[in-house]
């Protein structure tokens, strides 16, 4: 159970643990607001301090929450927990509509999760490309600066002040299909070192 991985977490030492939100099922995101946010309290108060249990965002396939920014701002204004933050997979925002080669889309798409703490509140980016247009829904990570974003949303991206002190990890195809490799590692360094971030 996520209990469990909690748990494991702590033992390890690891800073958190992420999760998908799940599915509304037809019921609507209104309706399953208090019951997620009533899982995720059960979750936190069953573990030990310490992990962060961190919300990823989706692209907004099927009957998913969380693809908005603005829904995973309310998760963290009803749980109102420090432990509980938003794990950004930026494939995910891109396939849910937001423009992430715009700097500006990137700011509002922030306000939306602002929750008193706003941005703080983001524990770690998924640096991901997308194989599929914005707004496509559809969840098809591609490598780094190798799809629609390209390099110029990932200089947005990591030229935002909010991202300053977050890690950016990889969760792409490799470019010779083994996951994560060292070229997208090189060209992820090189973007954050344009916009004077240290590796």
């Amino acid at each position: 159970s996520l209990i469990n991985y909690m748990n494991l977490a702590a033992e390890i030492g690891a800073d958190g643990v992420t999760v998908h939100p799940g599915s509304h099922g037809g019921r609507g995101f209104e309706t399953v607001l208090p019951h997620a946010a009533e899982a995720i309290k059960t979750v936190l108060d069953a573990s030990p301090g310490g992990p962060c249990l961190a919300v990823e965002n989706m692209a907004g396939m099927g009957q998913h929450i969380g693809a908005k920014f603005d829904e995973l701002g309310r998760i963290l204004d009803a749980v109102d927990s420090p432990r509980l933050k938003i794990y950004l997979d930026t494939q995910h925002a891109f396939a849910a509509g937001y423009d992430l080669t715009n700097p500006q889309e990137i700011q509002d798409m922030l306000a939306e999760l602002d929750s008193g703490t706003g941005s703080a509140n983001v524990a770690a980016v998924h640096t991901n490309d997308s194989k599929r247009v914005c707004g496509s829904g559809v969840d098809r990570h591609d490598n780094t600066a190798d799809g629609f974003i390209g390099e110029e949303g990932f200089v947005a991206i990591m030229a935002n002040p909010a991202f300053a002190e977050v890690p950016f990890l990889l969760e792409v195809p490799g470019f010779e299909g083994k996951g994560p490799d060292q070229q997208n590692m090189d060209i992820l360094k090189k973007i954050g070192s344009q916009v004077g971030l240290s590796s």
